[in-house]
């Protein structure tokens, strides 16, 4: 069934898209962990280095780069004018990932924020 196939399709791209989103979010609080961890050093380029040495900074590099790769897999699948808005489904991942792993306040007013996000991702999800 060709209507069946098509449903199936797009349900692996948006799969796709909340794999790449999630590995983004992932990345991105590595990136913020590593960034924390770094030691100032005493030469102008220390810092990078720490930074380079970092493995928090590693794993947030190897995350963007599987987000890349999973992306493109599902902008093969998805129009880019579904797969781009469904993939704000990213700050509802960082919201809850900084909230349990950071240890990052998030108000009621960004909870309430993140709801219409994520109201607005299953409207473009569905469309």
């Amino acid at each position: 069934d060709a209507c069946g196939a098509s449903m199936s399709l797009r349900m692996m791209g948006l799969a796709l898209v909340a794999l790449a989103v999630l590995l983004e979010a992932v990345g991105q609080l590595a990136l913020k962990q590593g960034a924390k961890r770094a030691h100032a050093e005493t030469s102008k380029w220390g810092w990078v280095r720490g930074l380079w040495r970092n493995r928090a900074v590693a794993l947030g590099i190897l995350c963007f780069i599987a987000h890349g790769v999973f992306w493109t897999m599902a902008i093969r699948l998805l129009d880019i004018s579904i797969a781009f808005p469904a993939s704000s489904i990213g700050f509802v991942f960082v919201a809850l990932l900084s909230k349990t792993w950071l240890h990052e306040q998030v108000g009621l007013e960004r909870w309430i924020g993140l709801g219409f996000i994520l109201g607005g991702v299953v409207l473009v999800g569905s469309s």
